[in-house]
């Protein structure tokens, strides 16, 4: 897992999650964060097919692997570094679900709270949750 507590998230993709956030609500909108290791380059937003979309998110595993497989073509190398979704109606905090279901101890995960007011990121390993310093 990474240790750093900082990552850089541009001004215009941050506005573009918030963006699409806003968008989805009632929705949690979802996405994934792609990058060079604490770097985030561009937000590729994806469907949420949670069947509860209003209280949770859920990507599709079979455009997790497609999205992987693009990246791998690309030059200069690039990866999924990171998740993002929202919580249309709460904090920018993970959620017990969240804990439950993160899966990828090295990826940083930005939630957007209610009405898009914050936005912050974490990390996630072994039900441990780290705060991690957003910087433009």
């Amino acid at each position: 897992m990474s240790t750093a507590r900082k990552a850089t998230l541009p001004k215009a993709i941050k506005r573009a999650i918030v963006e699409h956030a806003r968008a989805e609500a009632p929705r949690e909108c979802c996405g994934f964060l792609v990058g060079r290791r604490t770097r985030v380059m561009c937000a590729l937003p994806v469907k949420n097919c949670d069947p509860k979309p209003t209280t949770g998110f859920r990507i599709d595993p079979a455009e997790h692997i497609a999205v992987r497989r693009v990246l791998r073509q690309m030059s200069p190398g690039v990866e999924i570094i990171g998740v993002y979704h929202s919580h249309p109606h709460g904090p920018a905090t993970p959620s017990p679900r969240d804990i439950a279901e993160s899966h990828y101890p090295e990826w940083l995960f930005v939630i957007v709270g209610a009405q898009g007011r914050s936005v912050r990121a974490y990390r996630i390993a072994a039900h441990m949750v780290q705060p991690i310093a957003l910087t433009p």
